[in-house]
């Protein structure tokens, strides 16, 4: 299924990821799969809302959700340069892979936009596990439409699942009648 390609952009995605486990560090819930959902969702929701991805990062349908093809390198980089480390600590009797910051982001990549949006994603998100997270992304078009380990075409934000009613559709020709097909 082929989509818009983005130039992607690996230091904001690697600071994207220091700022995201800055800001999650006292979230007990905050590991490997959350840390993907939360990128996904900021790409995907910036691309909705302000016309082009945070990172310009490929997203593919994974198991547990959409997942940065480019995230294995991002988090390499952060470990060799010593920005970041992983501590493993137990959840639910589970060993949870946590990325932690171990400097400050350099957010001065970002625009005031993007910021209020990665924002309001991460504080979206807090609370949820990473099973409710990667259970959330499964509810996404995007997801549903691509086999794994395809690429999730950043376009699908726009699909909807919800079955088109009479209501929609009469709303739908009202518009049109108001503004025609010129428009």
């Amino acid at each position: 299924m082929p989509g818009t390609i983005f130039r992607y952009e690996p230091e904001k995605l690697e600071e994207l990821v220091l700022y995201v486990a800055t800001k999650s560090a006292d979230d007990p819930n905050f590991g490997k799969t959350k840390l993907n959902k939360i990128l996904y969702y900021v790409d995907f929701m910036a691309y909705a809302n302000l016309g082009t991805p945070v990172t310009g990062a490929t997203y593919q349908r994974r198991p547990y959700g959409p997942v940065p093809r480019e995230i294995l390198q991002a988090t390499r980089t952060l470990l060799d340069r010593g920005d970041a480390e992983i501590a493993m600590v137990e959840r639910f009797g589970y060993p949870q892979k946590r990325l932690v910051a171990s400097r400050p982001p350099n957010l001065s990549l970002f625009t005031q936009q993007q910021m209020r949006l990665i924002n309001q994603v991460v504080q979206a998100l807090r609370g949820w596990n990473g099973v409710e997270v990667s259970e959330l992304s499964h509810r996404e078009v995007g997801w549903q439409v691509t086999e794994d380990r395809d690429v999730i075409p950043y376009e699908t934000v726009f699909l909807s699942s919800r079955q088109i009613t009479d209501d929609i559709i009469r709303r739908g020709q009202e518009i049109y009648a108001t503004i025609g097909p010129e428009s």
